[in-house]
């Protein structure tokens, strides 16, 4: 049975009571049965027009009134809510036998009873005690019997003064005016005494009385050599010429020696240097001279604008020139990003590290860096071809209009007449055959892996030194001052660098190339963690130091797959971070020069 049923039952039982009651109060005339029925149904909500009237009608009986009241009272008991079930008062019977328990007098045990009486009655025995032990104060007496005693030894005094009166006491104003005359008197002696000068440095009036001894031998064994019979005034003229004291020190000898070898010693090596490179010298700059023509001009233009801007901006770093040195980097990015991009990438007629085979007409010049140039049968080149660190091979019937230039390689007869440079020789053989497979393997594909690896291997331990934040911190207040410097110490370490590589001094332009790479490495990785810092801030993540760390090496890896995309990024996010950490280190040094002073 469900609970409508349950209700309509109830509701019925209800009814039915109150139709019993309507019968047992002696009512005259029941209710007929159609009364009964239009009651419910009006209970119930669907009684017609017609049918509300006739009861509206009926109403007008105070039985009809009557019944009308108890039903609808029922109806409403029936019908409205649930009245609360009876809930239990056990945890509050429980709260309260607690709260008597604690608010009733505490029952003492036997022996703690036992124990408080002897405490007490030992007290009092004390207390008893020391009552009659301290004597009370005397109470407040009458001084009217010491009072005529004293007055008595009074008169006696007086008496006794006007008899014999005491000594007159000197008056004090003339000792202490001596006194005050004697003060000042001392005052005015040391106001004029000179004041003592302050301890100084013996060395300088030491020295002199070195040298005033050492000169004063001669003198002396002149003195003492000369006549007894000599005159007074060849004897004071001996002692005349004796030099007087000094005191000051000499002035310091300095020996221009050391610099004048230190100088010589290094003009002997850059002239060695300039020697033993020189028949390389102008080779390297064909070669260069052969890349930069691969480059638009535009690309020049970026980069002098580059420089200039960075050096203005590291000079004056004001508000003003912040602000156009932001326009002038954009500008200068565009304008020299794509062109060393499509040399880096390898234009027609330049190569790194991979072999250039020519077939059929060349118009314009080849170049091969880290690689060899094959001029196939029928191969015409209307241009040079130049190679750094490769051969050049001609086979039967390949033409070259220009000249044949070979940097640590060798070229077709070896003649100077073709205009090419002498076979490395010794070390210059060593070092052609220990750089060529380091060139090709650098040119091949597994440089982008090992360059993310590097800046993630900087990125983490510049995160646990501690460093990386601070670093982040430097490059976010001071973003153009950063960029500016980084520019400017890649360009002062690639310049030299590509100098030294095309002369063919290859150990020391690969070391500072790799001198640069490892600082780009370093600077990106100062970049890229501030980069992923920001974007986990802004996205709100938890831990935003540590999460922004993956996220910029995330960020490093996945400009991978987008080369022009990695080479921006590695290009401007390597010097920014370099001239962060130069602006880093440059603070740090005055901030110790000044705890210093």
């Amino acid at each position: 049975m469900d609970r409508g049923e349950v209700d309509r039952n109830d509701m019925g039982n209800e009814l039915g009571k109150t139709e019993a009651t309507w019968t047992a109060a002696g009512c005259a005339a029941p209710l007929t049965p159609e009364l009964r029925a239009l009651l419910h149904r009006e209970a119930d909500g669907d009684l017609s027009v017609d049918e509300q009237a006739a009861l509206d009608a009926a109403s007008l009986d105070p039985q009809v009134q009557e019944a009308r009241r108890s039903l609808r009272g029922a109806v409403a008991l029936l019908t409205g809510p649930n009245p609360p079930a009876p809930r239990s008062v056990a945890g509050a019977v429980v709260a309260d036998l607690r709260l008597r328990q604690q608010l009733a007098a505490p029952v003492l045990s036997p022996t703690l009873a036992h124990t408080l009486a002897s405490d007490v009655s030992r007290d009092i025995a004390r207390d008893a005690a020391l009552e009659r032990a301290l004597t009370p104060p005397p109470l407040p007496h009458s001084l009217a019997a010491s009072l005529p005693r004293d007055i008595a030894f009074s008169q006696q005094l007086h008496r006794q003064l006007a008899a014999s009166p005491l000594p007159p006491v000197p008056p004090l104003a003339p000792a202490l005016a001596s006194e005050i005359a004697s003060d000042a008197r001392t005052r005015t002696a040391l106001q004029g005494s000179p004041t003592p000068s302050l301890p100084r440095s013996l060395a300088a009036s030491l020295a002199g009385r070195i040298a005033q001894e050492a000169s004063d031998v001669p003198r002396a064994s002149v003195v003492q050599q000369a006549s007894p019979q000599a005159s007074p005034q060849v004897v004071a003229a001996l002692h005349a010429a004796a030099p007087t004291p000094a005191f000051a020190q000499a002035a310091p000898r300095t020996s221009r020696a050391p610099l004048l070898l230190v100088s010589a010693l290094l003009a002997g090596l850059t002239l060695l240097t300039v020697t033993a490179a020189w028949p390389n010298l102008a080779a390297g700059a064909l070669v260069l001279q052969t890349v930069l023509e691969h480059v638009a001009p535009v690309a020049g233009l970026g980069l002098l604008l580059l420089l200039l801007t960075s050096a203005l901006v590291t000079w004056m770093p004001t508000p003003a020139v912040r602000r156009f040195g932001a326009g002038a980097f954009v500008l200068a990015g565009v304008l020299t990003l794509p062109p060393l991009y499509g040399v880096v990438n390898g234009e027609p007629g330049l190569s790194f590290g991979r072999p250039v085979e020519v077939q059929g007409l060349v118009k314009g010049n080849v170049v091969a860096i880290g690689g060899d140039v094959i001029l196939q049968p029928g191969a015409e080149v209307e241009g040079r071809v130049v190679t750094l660190l490769g051969d050049i091979k001609q086979a039967p019937g390949a033409r070259v209009h220009g000249e044949m230039s070979a940097v640590l390689g060798h070229t077709p007869g070896e003649s100077a007449a073709a205009g090419a440079v002498p076979a490395p020789q010794g070390v210059q053989l060593a070092t052609a055959a220990a750089f060529r497979p380091l060139v090709g393997w650098l040119s091949a594909a597994a440089w982008p892996q090992i360059f993310v690896a590097l800046t993630g291997g900087l990125l983490l331990l510049l995160f646990v030194a501690g460093t990386a934040p601070v670093l982040a911190r430097r490059q976010r207040h001071a973003p153009m001052r950063t960029l500016a410097l980084g520019v400017l110490m890649l360009a002062a370490l690639l310049l030299p660098a590509l100098a030294l590589t095309f002369a063919g001094l290859l150990g020391a332009g690969l070391l500072v190339l790799a001198l640069a790479g490892l600082l780009v490495a370093t600077g990106l990785s100062v970049t890229v963690y501030d980069l992923g810092r920001a974007l986990a801030c802004r996205l709100r993540l938890p831990v935003p130091d540590t999460v922004g760390a993956f996220l910029g090496i995330s960020l490093v890896a996945g400009s991978l797959s987008w080369a022009p995309l990695a080479f921006a990024l590695a290009l401007v996010g390597g010097a920014w971070g370099a001239g962060t950490l130069f602006l880093q280190r440059q603070t740090g040094e005055a901030g110790r020069t000044r705890a210093a002073l």
